[in-house]
């Protein structure tokens, strides 16, 4: 039986044969299409320059808006443009306030008040009334001098009268000239009560210088500012649980330089009354000076109760303390019952506006210094200096020394 022969492999190199492309029959329709394009081409064409006339003017009202403001007439377009418009928020706001706030305060200043109206979201009327003050011009004098100047006296007489919000706008220009005034005052005071008291620091006048304005809400007296002006000067300015020196100019009479603690924090006034019972001769020694005397009252409290000296009536205990071992018969209980250790000189107008009333401050200040140094030495104790040290070995040297020679 004959064997059949194996059929030769394809080379790779043979080129794969090629597909027959399909047939596609063209559209029947082509023709009649074609010739009815052609005949209506006439009418295309002016269609079509239609509809590019009206796109045109539809990009140039468009470019119109995008440049300029879009005006639209009548109330409902501006409502919708109003509403549609998102609200300013922080400081745009805040802009936009303060524009409107300069809007009225450049109207006629001679107006007390006028009415304002302004439409709601629902078309209403909103009555607002806009109150305008009528300014007091200030006083022509120089203000940055250390003399208290009439004007400063005078503006604080006026507000003792007329101590309310309204009065204080209309006179804004006085109490800045007033301020100016008494700042400089401070500042010259500076140097001159740190050559009385060398424990003073030298500080700016802002830190020394009290508000006008008055803390009401514990007060049954409501009216918002202080009738004087005031500034405190101790080893940590005005404030801290130092004994201070107090500069106080008000008129009639009733400017003062105090001195001391004025109704200290509780364990600041049982720190005092405890060095009394230890020994209250240092306190004594201090009130009974001649001139301590003179300037600031007795150093034994008044049979009328008036302020004398530390002693007040109004500001200290009916009864004794509550320490142990004393009652009202302790020998030094009218140290004892004062809730304020504090003295106060007070001064005339003339002599406050005096060239020289600095001077007459820095004289009641340098008698009063060992009052409120001892006050201070019994708050905050001073540690003990390298000197008293060296002092001690030195006589405890000298001692040995003369051990030596004896022997």
């Amino acid at each position: 039986m004959a064997v059949p022969a194996p059929k030769a492999r394809k080379s790779s190199t043979d080129t794969p044969p090629k597909k027959k492309a399909r047939r596609v029959a063209p559209p029947e329709s082509s023709a009649s299409e074609d010739d009815e394009h052609a005949s209506a081409s006439g009418v295309g064409s002016s269609e079509d320059d239609e509809v590019k006339e009206v796109k045109g003017k539809a990009k140039k009202s468009k470019a119109k808006t995008v440049n300029g403001k879009k005006k639209t007439t009548g109330r409902k377009g501006a409502k919708g443009d109003k509403e549609d418009r998102p609200k300013a928020k922080g400081k745009k706001r805040k802009a936009k306030d303060e524009s409107d706030e300069d809007e009225y305060s450049g109207k006629d200043a001679t107006e007390s008040e006028e009415d304002d109206y302004d439409s709601d979201a629902s078309g209403g009327l909103n009555r607002r009334v806009v109150r305008t003050v009528k300014k007091v011009a200030g006083p022509d004098t120089k203000a940055d001098t250390h003399v208290v100047l009439p004007t400063t006296l005078e503006f604080l007489a006026d507000l003792a009268k007329h101590n309310d919000r309204e009065w204080f706008q209309q006179n804004d220009a006085r109490y800045r000239h007033a301020f100016l005034n008494f700042k400089t005052l401070i500042t010259a005071w500076v140097p001159v009560a740190s050559e009385a008291d060398w424990t003073l620091p030298h500080l700016p006048a802002k830190d020394l210088m009290h508000r006008i304005y008055r803390d009401v809400r514990f007060s049954k007296d409501k009216t918002p500012y202080k009738r004087y002006l005031c500034a405190s000067h101790s080893r940590t300015g005005r404030k801290g649980p130092f004994a201070l020196y107090y500069l106080h100019i008000q008129p009639g009479g009733k400017s003062f330089v105090g001195c001391g603690c004025w109704s200290p924090q509780a364990d600041v006034l049982k720190l005092i009354r405890n060095a009394i019972l230890r020994d209250p001769k240092p306190l004594r020694k201090v009130l009974a000076e001649k001139e301590f005397v003179r300037l600031f009252g007795s150093d034994k409290p008044r049979l009328d109760g008036k302020r004398g000296g530390i002693f007040n009536a109004d500001d200290q205990l009916k009864n004794a303390p509550k320490l142990e071992g004393v009652d009202k018969t302790h020998k030094d209980i009218d140290l004892l019952k004062c809730r304020s250790f504090a003295v106060e000189t007070h001064f005339p107008d003339d002599v406050v506006l005096a060239d020289d009333f600095l001077q007459t401050v820095k004289h009641a200040m340098e008698t009063a210094a060992p009052f409120v140094q001892l006050l201070n030495e019994i708050i905050s104790p001073s540690p003990p200096s390298d000197n008293d040290d060296s002092d001690d070995d030195d006589e405890q040297g000298s001692g040995s020394a003369e051990e030596d020679e004896s022997e």
